[in-house]
C-alpha cells in the first residue's frame, strides 16, 4: 500500500504531540519529599508526683475498706498541705487475689486493693511536702517526673514544628538543586509529630523495698533539681518541582 507524503506528515505531528505531551505531563508531576526534623531543649514547668496505695486483706471488702481510709487520709492532707483537689487525681483501681507459692501450688491468702494517684504542681518548693505527707499517710512513692504543662506544650509544639518545617524545605530545596530544578508549590504536608518525654527524677522501682523507696523519695524531693527536657518533631512534605 502507497503511503502518501500528507500521511506520513500527519502521523510525524501527532507523535510529536504524544511525545510532548508525555514531556510535559512528567516534568510537571516530578516531585521530591523530604522529611524535616528538629530537637528543642525545654525546662519543665511542672511537677508530678506519682503515688500507689497497696492496701492488704483476707477479704475483697477488707481491703477496699482498708484502702478508703488511706486515700481519705491522703487526701485530707494533700489539702491541709496547700495541693488543689484539682491537681489531685486517682486512676487505675483494682482490686485482686493476692497469692503466695506453697506445697508446689498457688495458695490464695487474701486480696489487694490498689490505686495510682498523681499530683501535679508548678510550685517545686511543695514537692518535699507531698512527699512527706503521702508517705506519712500510708501512700506509696511510684515516680516523680519533670514534665511540661498543657500550656508548655502548645508553646514548645508550635516552634518544635516550625523548624522541622524549615529543616523539611532545606532538605527539599538541596534535593531539588542537585537535580537541577527548583521547587514548586507544596503538594502535601504528610505527618506532623511531635513529641517529649518526661523527665524521670526518681523512679521507685530503682530503690530496694517499701522502706527504702520511701527513704530514696524523701532524699529525692529534698534535693529536688530540674532537668531539661529534649522536645521533638518531625514533619513529611512534598513538592513540585520545576525547572529554572
Amino acid at each position: 500500500m502507497k503511503i502518501d507524503n500528507k500521511t506520513i506528515v500527519a502521523g510525524l505531528v501527532i507523535a510529536i504531540i504524544l511525545i510532548a505531551g508525555f514531556i510535559y505531563i512528567s516534568s510537571t508531576s516530578a516531585t521530591v519529599a523530604a522529611q524535616g526534623n528538629s530537637v528543642l531543649t525545654a525546662s519543665p514547668d511542672e511537677v508530678s508526683v506519682n503515688l500507689m496505695i497497696e492496701a492488704r486483706n483476707k477479704t475483697a471488702q477488707g481491703a477496699k475498706e482498708m484502702h478508703d481510709k488511706i486515700l481519705e487520709k491522703l487526701t485530707l492532707e494533700l489539702l491541709r498541705a496547700g495541693i488543689d483537689k484539682n491537681d489531685i487525681k486517682t486512676v487505675n483501681f483494682n482490686i485482686y487475689p493476692e497469692y503466695i507459692w506453697k506445697d508446689g501450688k498457688n495458695e490464695q491468702i487474701g486480696y489487694i486493693a490498689r490505686q495510682d494517684i498523681i499530683i501535679e504542681t508548678k510550685n517545686f518548693d511543695a514537692v518535699a511536702n507531698i512527699i512527706d505527707v503521702s508517705i506519712d499517710a500510708g501512700a506509696l512513692v511510684s515516680y516523680i517526673n519533670f514534665e511540661l504543662s498543657d500550656e508548655k506544650q502548645s508553646e514548645y509544639k508550635t516552634q518544635a514544628l516550625e523548624k522541622a518545617g524549615k529543616d523539611a524545605r532545606a532538605k527539599a530545596e538541596a534535593t531539588a538543586s542537585g537535580l537541577g530544578k527548583k521547587l514548586g508549590r507544596l503538594v502535601s504536608v504528610q505527618s506532623e509529630e511531635f513529641n517529649y518525654i518526661p523527665y524521670r527524677y526518681f523512679d521507685a522501682a530503682a530503690a530496694e523495698g517499701a522502706e527504702g523507696s520511701a527513704i530514696k523519695a524523701r532524699e529525692a524531693a529534698i534535693n529536688l533539681a530540674p532537668r531539661d527536657i529534649d522536645v521533638t518533631a518531625t514533619i513529611r512534605v512534598e513538592y513540585k518541582l520545576r525547572n529554572f
